[in-house]
């Protein structure tokens, strides 16, 4: 294949979809997927054109730049539009402004779902938003507003030729799809080489290869976040006897994540079997379980919903040197339908680790859960925290590399963990206000019963078996035109005794604008590895993409006037130097 071309004002890029190595990606759900009411799945969203434009389209124009070749419109609404009949975001923003020319399918029956309920006629599927009044203004709502292709549901395909020759729809719409899918196909090729190597698909060992399996554990092991490590709990002893407590310390099944895929329970990894293959003196004992399962409604699931096995976690504890407690949610508490209204430890983890605690002994708390929770009191009770996530195949083996210290950790939070449920949504760029957090006088945005606005654990942090430094930040200019660059500097230095890995991070801040701006905005970041003592010098160059923004007209702005710039290795981070945008 060569070059991808795009509109004037993208750069242009190669993708050779065709290759071994390649496959078509298409981000999701397009837009604004993640922020819906309630915090409950599929439920409809509501903002400005402002922040949609400014802080939820972004990341699908760098997935776009990237190369993305398909993008999925979402279930939700946006503004009273739903994702697959919003010609705004499909077809002004996506395929015009930003010049994409791969095609947009739909959720899972989400065309259908533009329907009114009750449908017509059932037999044509799932209902819901009201934008449509039955199969036909549905296909023609989705296909005009910009939906190529329909999942699922067939509405397009069912009426299309009606939709024709009433007018309500046109051959240069239908030929425009067309032209897009065939064009992915192409660029994938999937005329050249239709069928897969059906021997090599149905042969697990053929997609789980030795070198798999060490990519899968390197990437696990680079995600991980050390939230606490109070007294050097971390790395432990393999001299010493460990044991392994929790519902999920011999477990499989959830180590794979709400999103399997073809994945299989026992190729993967257990924390037990990842941590004995490092120092066999080690034992497992569960303390309670954690079942992968939906309760009916109104009802518990079991979730560590019974305490019967805390005195043999206490035995077991009693008898090791130094204990690890696999806590967290199953898979199927996380990802798509899973919105839950608590986000503490569910069950009884809370009191396993209390009675845990009461035995002196060392210990680490080990989270597998797919969403921020609440670890208030976790924070309080545990010396040491490790967050996890679901790392997939080789979760076990990827976690005792870091509790062992053969991989010291470096990953930092994607977002912000709050104190409480009633933080929520807490994020850090949110806008400043006139009456800031005071937890010490009541006119201000505060929390009468919380002593802190803060998150408990803040977005970019993450701990390490060294120490770093972040300073002597540098900029290549004091002034900028508005349509300049400045490039900001600085310096990380390792001053622990131990190779490791620091995030640095660079943030924005306009003080005095149009429309209120971010306390911060992430700008640029950048993974480094250093060596005890070493030092490296981190640039970042910043141009109007960074330090303009959108109006809530839809136009991105450029605003003279000057502009704040933080470093460090966290959103809290203090280092700061500026500069002007000309007028």
């Amino acid at each position: 294949m060569g070059p991808r071309g795009r509109r004037a004002g993208i750069v242009a890029t190669t993708v050779v979809l065709s290759a071994p190595d390649k496959v078509v990606t298409s981000p999701k759900h397009f837009a604004a997927y993640g922020q819906p009411e309630g915090g409950r799945e599929y439920n409809t969203t509501d903002m400005s054109e402002s922040r949609l434009r400014n802080l939820y389209l972004p990341p699908f124009k760098a997935a776009v730049d990237a190369g993305a070749d398909t993008v999925m419109c979402s279930f939700n609404a946006i503004n009273g539009v739903p994702g697959c009949a919003n010609r705004e975001t499909e077809t002004d923003i996506l395929k015009g402004e930003w010049g994409f020319d791969g095609f947009v399918d739909s959720d899972y029956t989400a065309v259908a779902e533009l329907r009114a309920c009750p449908p017509k006629n059932p037999d044509e599927g799932p209902c819901g938003h009201g934008v449509a009044a039955d199969g036909p203004d549905a296909a023609q709502l989705a296909l005009n507003a910009g939906t190529d292709s329909e999942m699922v549901s067939t509405n397009i395909r069912d009426f299309g030729r009606q939709l024709l020759a009433q007018g309500r729809i046109s051959m240069a719409r239908i030929d425009d799809a067309v032209r897009r899918i065939l064009r992915v196909k192409f660029r994938a090729g999937l005329f050249e080489h239709p069928f897969v190597d059906q021997a090599k698909a149905v042969d697990p060992d053929s997609f789980l290869t030795p070198s798999d399996r060490a990519a899968a554990r390197a990437a696990a092991s680079k995600s991980m976040v050390l939230l606490k490590n109070d007294g050097n709990t971390l790395p432990l002893d393999t001299s010493k006897s460990v044991a392994v407590i929790g519902p999920l310390g011999d477990d499989q099944h959830d180590m794979l994540g709400p999103w399997w895929g073809q994945g299989r329970d026992e190729d993967a990894v257990s924390l037990f079997a990842g941590i004995k293959a490092q120092n066999p003196n080690t034992t497992f004992t569960p303390g309670c379980t954690i079942l992968d399962k939906d309760p009916p409604a109104n009802t518990p699931a079991d979730e560590c919903g019974s305490d019967a096995g805390f005195p043999a976690a206490v035995a077991a504890a009693k008898a090791a040197d130094q204990v690890v407690l696999a806590l967290g949610e199953s898979r199927g508490m996380s990802g798509e339908a899973a919105s839950r209204t608590d986000i503490d430890l569910p069950g009884k983890q809370q009191e396993l680790i209390d009675a845990i605690k009461a035995t002196g002994k060392p210990f680490t708390v080990v989270l597998f859960n797919g969403r921020p929770l609440t670890l208030s009191k976790v924070d309080a009770a545990s010396p040491a925290i490790l967050e996890a996530w679901f790392p997939g195949v080789e979760a076990g083996n990827a976690v005792a590399d870091v509790l062992f210290g053969k991989v010291n950790p470096g990953g930092k939070l994607p977002v912000s963990f709050p104190r409480v449920l009633g933080q929520v949504p807490i994020y850090y760029n949110h806008e400043p206000t006139g009456r800031p957090c005071d937890v010490t006088s009541k006119y201000n945005s505060r929390y009468r019963d919380l002593a802190s606005c803060d998150p408990l654990y803040p977005f970019g942090f993450g701990l390490s078996y060294t120490r770093f430094s972040v300073d002597n930040l540098k900029l290549s200019g004091t002034s900028v035109s508005r349509n300049g660059k400045v490039t900001a500097s600085v310096d990380v230095t390792n001053t622990g005794d131990r190779k490791g890995d620091d995030v640095v991070q660079l943030y924005l801040h306009d003080p005095v604008a149009s429309i209120s701006q971010p306390v911060r905005r992430l700008r640029g970041f950048q993974r480094v590895t250093l060596e005890p003592g070493a030092k490296r010098t981190v640039s970042f160059t910043l141009d109007k993409s960074d330090f303009g923004f959108y109006d809530n007209r839809g136009k991105f702005v450029v605003e003279p006037g000057r502009i704040d710039v933080v470093a460090g290795d966290s959103s809290t981070a203090t280092l700061t130097q500026s500069f002007t945008v000309r007028a």
